[in-house]
């Protein structure tokens, strides 16, 4: 069995989204590709995979299985650029390290939007094409999503700008207008538990399939990676939590060296939970809580884990106030 998850610049496998595929050569070999668009769908649904088999159908387009985004020569130089992020025709905007405070930003940065801007003027060094990613839009402060307009607004010749997003009702109304939208879909639990095979995932229960929600990057950060722990921790903390438990064993799982893997699987498996019980059509969900409660504590822990993330609130304490205002939504209305 594998031991590590292959990050989306590595992988070629492509799951549940032909039609997506099909519509994207078209307009390829039509000419007709939008200068921007926007990926969208839910976290682990394979919008950076997609992004990925699109700048290599642009940058090494020899490598190419004939009507498909798959790839026929992997040894191919661009290709091999591409796996390793070193092709001089691909800028990838995201999250920086900040070496002063010793972790990620929170923000993908103006600074970081100027360079992808500088990078789209250029001419190609290797291919016809210079391919941006933004990894994830959502991540933009608002000063770097003003200037991304820009380029937006005129865009070179030969140039691709992705942009992924889980949110993009979000993001700013004049970035929409400017790129076509593609909503990548929940894929069949039997394709995702077919992907964690060809993975070297033994999951006969299929358990992480079905919790992945038609996910497969989801479902293999479930099955592989400490993603499994954090949705543990996730009905633990909402069971605790509810009735006045201390939820100490939660922080300590947090904590540690893959404390960032764990974070936002934990966050969204606890708002997932809510929000489903939240719209429950019986009086009494499997949180032993009724739908106005769920939604109580919804919109209460909602703010504090988005302020948490924005900020850089410390989780610990984070962790206390959303266990309190749960308690308090549980047992306060009925």
């Amino acid at each position: 069995m594998n031991t590590a998850i292959s990050s989306p610049f590595e992988r070629f496998d492509w799951v549940g989204h032909d039609a997506l595929e099909e519509k994207a050569l078209s307009l390829i070999s039509d000419g007709a590709l939008s200068q921007g668009w926007v990926l969208a769908g839910r976290p682990g649904i394979g919008k950076a995979t997609f992004a990925y088999r699109l700048a290599r159908a642009l940058l090494s387009p020899e490598a190419m299985v004939p009507g498909s985004l798959g790839i026929a020569d992997p040894s191919a130089q661009a290709v091999r650029l591409l796996v390793q992020r070193a092709h001089p025709d691909l800028f990838v905007a995201e999250r920086r390290f900040d070496e002063k405070k010793d972790r990620v930003e929170t923000e993908i940065s103006v600074d970081t939007i100027r360079e992808l801007i500088t990078f789209m003027t250029r001419t190609p060094a290797l291919s016809a094409w210079r391919v941006a990613i933004v990894d994830t839009a959502d991540d933009l402060n608002r000063n770097a999503a003003n200037a991304l307009l820009k380029i937006l607004e005129e865009p070179p010749a030969k140039t691709a700008l992705f942009l992924l997003s889980a949110q993009p009702g979000r993001l700013l109304p004049t970035i929409r207008s400017r790129c076509r939208v593609l909503s990548l879909r929940p894929v069949a639990d039997a394709a995702v538990q077919g992907f964690l095979e060809r993975e070297g995932v033994s999951d006969p229960s299929a358990g992480a399939a079905r919790a992945a929600e038609g996910r497969p990057g989801r479902a293999l950060t479930l099955a592989m990676g400490p993603g499994g722990d954090a949705v543990t921790q996730a009905n633990a903390f909402l069971s605790r939590a509810r009735i006045g438990d201390t939820v100490e064993k939660t922080v300590a799982a947090l904590s540690g060296d893959d404390a960032e893997t764990k974070w936002p699987i934990f966050v969204e498996t606890v708002m997932a939970a809510l929000s489903k019980a939240a719209r429950s059509a019986s009086d009494q969900t499997p949180l032993a809580m009724s739908p106005i409660q769920a939604l109580a504590a919804y919109d209460a822990i909602g703010p504090l884990f988005d302020r948490a993330d924005a900020i850089n609130l410390d989780r610990k304490q984070t962790l206390f106030a959303a266990a309190r205002a749960l308690r308090r939504c549980a047992s306060d209305l009925k």
